[in-house]
């Protein structure tokens, strides 16, 4: 009978001991935003990706795209510095000029055939890193600027269709003082 209540205290004593051990090492977490860090803000809707199809252009024409990024959706607002930058991805089959202007009117990126082009053969022109602080709401505004010079106003471009994407990609803001 000894024995059974030595044995089966020892038992116990190893379950409690295998799982304070198992709950030192493991642990879980969740979050319930549903806020990204940053998104694209065009007419009023949040978007991480933008597409846009230029199939319509013809040569002379001019394509202005607005939008914003912003570090708040509704009442929610990013509770970290936000690190982030835009990619452009065309193929560039059309000859186009396609530039970025911040809100400023200065260039923040042109993309041209000078750009290495990706895995999938698309031009991928990448702005520099932009800071956006958490203390407040904010979005930061710009302008796509897409130009199909007259020059190429030739039967061999008239039947050339092409794309642009817009990407952003954002990150947590770690300071390192």
């Amino acid at each position: 009978m000894k024995k059974i209540i030595i044995i089966s205290i020892l038992v116990i004593l190893i379950l409690v001991g295998v799982g304070v051990t198992y709950s030192m090492y493991t642990s879980a977490s969740s979050t319930t935003t549903d806020i990204s860090l940053a998104a694209f803000i065009v007419n009023a809707e949040k978007k991480e990706q933008i597409n846009i199809p230029l199939s319509n252009m013809k040569p002379g024409d001019n394509l202005e795209y607005e939008f914003g990024i912003s570090n708040n959706s509704n009442s929610k607002r990013s509770e970290v510095n936000i690190k982030y930058n835009i990619v452009i991805k065309t193929m560039h089959f059309m000859p186009l000029e396609i530039e970025l202007y911040d809100a400023d009117d200065e260039l923040i990126l042109s993309c041209d055939e000078e750009t290495e082009r990706n895995e999938g053969n698309e031009l991928e022109c990448v702005s520099e890193d932009i800071i956006m602080p958490y203390e407040e709401d904010k979005e930061d505004d710009y302008t796509l600027k897409i130009v199909f010079p007259v020059e190429y106003n030739s039967s061999e471009y008239s039947s050339l269709v092409d794309y642009i994407n817009l990407e952003i990609n954002s990150s947590q803001k770690i300071d390192t003082e």
